[in-house]
């Protein structure tokens, strides 16, 4: 158990610095430095290393408040450092580990095994990037020779840990075909258009046929690597659902997840003819014009917009024609 916010570490001879003990948040095995696609925005984490999301442009104060909720908790904070409630790769790796053992064969063991390795590499890149922070705290806003050739030193060692990082992700381009990643990435960038709908409802049944506000986003999941990262969808019962290339990642967390192919997977668009929004869901949705209806997973989403809605379920026949 972590006592003490700090410790003091001897980083090279000569030169001691006080190190946090608190999780240091960044964009290390997510993304390649300085990469700008789908405009840079943020990468938040939600909760455990190598799993989380971008941040898009939305003129949403619902979507804007819960970011929020997430990026507060990325603030260090003593009581949560105490009682283990920051992300930590040791918990996580010992969660990830005991996941694998237990896991059958398949993409579900083979992305598990990936993620484990992801881990190891994770955790000394992220011991480096507290010691780098320490030694720049040491330095502060004084120019010191010596201390920016630690700060090289280690940031050398960081991008060897990159390099490292890479060869032991699950990266989509090296599990499936050209003409399939062309279709999957033609799909993603129909769903990027889906996320920036003002109003995405999802129809929940376990609460009496309750329409909960939900977001959608592009994210990562355990370290999968992907040039334009993963369509993500949310529902009101907390599950994540990550688009793969042949596959949904049904997630409850970053170690419990099931992997279910979509070659035969229903997922199909409706526009809502204005009496049905009236008679049956207006006092709900207001202005919902379409929705998305996926009977395996027993899922509905609603949304205020049509043209995205039926360009996206498009995208989605034509990747699963090359499966």
């Amino acid at each position: 158990m972590k006592l003490f916010p700090y410790k003091r570490v001897k980083v090279t001879e000569g030169l001691y610095v006080r190190v946090s003990n608190h999780f240091y948040h960044s964009d290390f095995g997510v993304r390649d430095s300085g990469e700008m696609r789908y405009y840079g925005r943020r990468y938040i984490c939600t909760g455990t290393p190598g799993t989380g999301f971008i941040e898009h442009e939305s003129e949403s104060h619902s979507y804007h408040k819960f970011v929020r909720t997430h990026t507060r908790l990325e603030k260090p904070n003593y009581w949560r450092m105490l009682f283990g409630k920051e992300p930590s790769y040791v918990k996580e790796h010992q969660l990830a580990r005991t996941a694998l053992a237990s896991a059958e064969g398949g993409l579900k063991r083979e992305l598990l095994d990936c993620y484990v390795n992801a881990l190891s590499v994770g955790r000394n890149a992220e011991k480096i990037e507290r010691v780098v922070r320490g030694v720049k705290d040491k330095m502060g806003h004084k120019s010191n020779k010596f201390m920016v050739s630690v700060i090289s030193h280690y940031k050398s060692k960081l991008s060897q840990l990159g390099h490292d990082m890479s060869a032991v992700e699950f990266h989509l381009k090296n599990h499936y075909s050209p003409e399939v990643m062309e279709a999957y990435n033609k799909m993603v960038d129909a769903f990027v258009k889906v996320t920036s709908c003002r109003r995405i409802w999802h129809q929940n049944d376990k609460k009496k046929g309750e329409y909960l506000q939900v977001f959608f986003d592009l994210g990562i999941f355990d370290f999968i690597r992907s040039e334009s990262y993963l369509p993500l969808m949310r529902d009101s019962d907390g599950l994540m659902y990550y688009i793969l290339p042949d596959s949904i990642i049904v997630a409850r967390s970053s170690v419990d997840f099931d992997v279910k192919p979509i070659k035969n997977m229903t997922i199909v668009s409706q526009e809502l003819a204005i009496e049905e929004t009236i008679d049956q869901v207006s006092s709900q949705l207001g202005d919902a014009a379409s929705m998305i209806r996926i009977p395996e997973l027993n899922l509905t989403f609603y949304f205020n917009h049509v043209r995205p809605i039926v360009e996206f379920v498009r995208t989605i026949d034509n990747l699963k024609e090359l499966l």
